[in-house]
């Protein structure tokens, strides 16, 4: 095998690549297919050599390629290779798979920041489109804060939202209600009509929330009540052992 591969290695590289830099690459990986054959590791070696392959070649490229070996060479492992073949495909695309995930984690992320303003409070400021893939990451990535911090108040800022169908509203009342849980005050604000229509369809508790019309109504509100829910947490009321 890598006798046939040698002997026809000028050919099969001019009927595989136009460019001389193609030209070359085609060239090293039949060099290193030929040597891989008689290796004691063949099956590891080759299947390293098709991933690399495709750093440069498109799959149409690699199965033409696959195709002219099995055409030109004798006793040539056509079914093997179209295996590994498949193999170094599904492994590019798995590997793409994750990065795009981690580039929409790392996306999500920035697109909704979680932000400590104050020892015991967080700000959420959300912008753009909210959809439920979107509100449910947050969702998990604020409970997960909350608790961590063990923030008292969180404000969550909808200014920069156009629009919060129903069932993203479903995710953010759950959401309220989890913080709720933890102990925790929430602030809604920045909320356009669109929005209080859908909240008031859901038949939203307002007495869950906190409503304000901006976010330095909020923040100042905030900053206001968190002193008193410290206290009350360590059973102390506002003014015991308060200097005059």
């Amino acid at each position: 095998m890598k006798e046939a591969i040698i002997y026809n290695l000028k050919e099969l590289v001019e009927d595989l690549a136009a460019s001389d830099d193609l030209k070359r690459e085609w060239e090293d990986f039949l060099v290193n297919l030929a040597d891989a054959f008689s290796s004691e590791d063949k099956d590891e070696r080759i299947k390293e050599l098709f991933k690399n392959l495709l750093d440069f070649a498109d799959a149409d490229a690699l199965i033409r390629g696959i195709e002219l070996l099995n055409s030109r060479i004798g006793g040539f492992p056509f079914i093997e290779m179209l295996k590994f073949a498949v193999e170094a495909l599904d492994g590019i695309r798995k590997e793409k798979e994750t990065r795009l995930r981690e580039l929409n984690d790392i996306l999500a992320e920035l697109a909704t920041p979680i932000i400590r303003i104050w020892q015991d409070i967080l700000l959420v400021p959300l912008i753009g489109t909210l959809d439920s893939h979107r509100a449910q990451n947050m969702a998990e990535k604020l409970l997960e804060r909350t608790a961590s911090t063990r923030a008292k108040i969180v404000i969550v800022d909808v200014t920069g939202v156009p629009m919060i169908d129903t069932i993203v509203g479903g995710f953010l009342i759950e959401m309220f209600n989890a913080i709720k849980l933890l102990g925790s005050d929430v602030i809604l604000t920045g909320i356009k009509p669109e929005i209080a229509h859908t909240l008031v369809k859901l038949g939203v508790d307002f007495n869950m929330v906190i409503i304000k019309r901006d976010l330095e109504s909020a923040l100042k509100y905030a900053i206001g009540i968190a002193p008193d829910k410290s206290d009350r947490k360590h059973g102390r009321k506002r003014g015991d052992g308060d200097e005059e």
